[in-house]
């Protein structure tokens, strides 16, 4: 009789334990299938002043035209149009997007631009007009205006193109440059 009842409670632990590992499998399984899913996300993101006929999206490692259209409308201005007394802020928040291998020499370069700007006391504006956007490049077409204290010394159309990359879902700028009008010299190059 112990003997039965042995046995019959080592059939049953045997189960037991094949349930459990049945049970942790699928937990496995389901924790893989699910960060592939998290992976292959897509948010669509419509915030005021887009149409709905044009849909803004981002994944984990792309973003639509619509997506990186705005945000060179957003980050472009902040390198593009400047003045003494904001560099300081703009530059600021430019750098949060940029690449972070990029990021010292990116940030070097833009503060030896900035005191150069407020020892000189000059500004400029750039006017987006347009923004083509391909693959992960976004170039900005515009009207920029330059100035030295308040007199203005220059005006002329001009194109930014900005180069992104889509690191888990957040837009990274990994290159902005000031494109020279065709037949001139070097490009006003920033290769965060």
């Amino acid at each position: 009789m112990r003997w039965e009842r042995y046995l019959a409670g080592m059939k049953e632990y045997g189960l037991l334990r094949f349930v459990i590992l049945i049970l942790t499998l699928g937990l496995i399984i389901e924790g893989f299938f699910l960060i592939q899913l998290s992976r292959q996300q897509r948010i669509v993101l419509v915030p005021p002043g887009i149409g709905e006929d044009q849909q803004i999206w981002v994944s984990d490692r792309s973003a639509g035209a619509g997506y990186l259209e705005e945000m060179t409308r957003y980050l472009l201005p902040l390198v593009a149009s400047f003045h003494p007394r904001s560099l300081d802020t703009q530059l600021g928040l430019f750098l949060r997007y940029v690449a972070p291998e990029q990021y010292g020499a990116v940030k070097a370069q833009l503060l030896s631009q900035a005191e150069r700007a407020v020892k000189n006391d000059l500004s400029q504006v750039f006017y987006i007009q347009q923004v083509e956007v391909k693959e992960s490049t976004a170039r900005a077409t515009g009207i920029l205006k330059r100035f030295v204290g308040k007199t203005q010394t220059s005006e002329e159309v001009s194109t930014y193109e900005v180069t992104y990359e889509i690191r888990h879902g957040r837009p990274v700028v990994v290159g902005i440059e000031l494109v020279p009008p065709a037949g001139m010299g070097a490009s006003n190059r920033h290769r965060p």
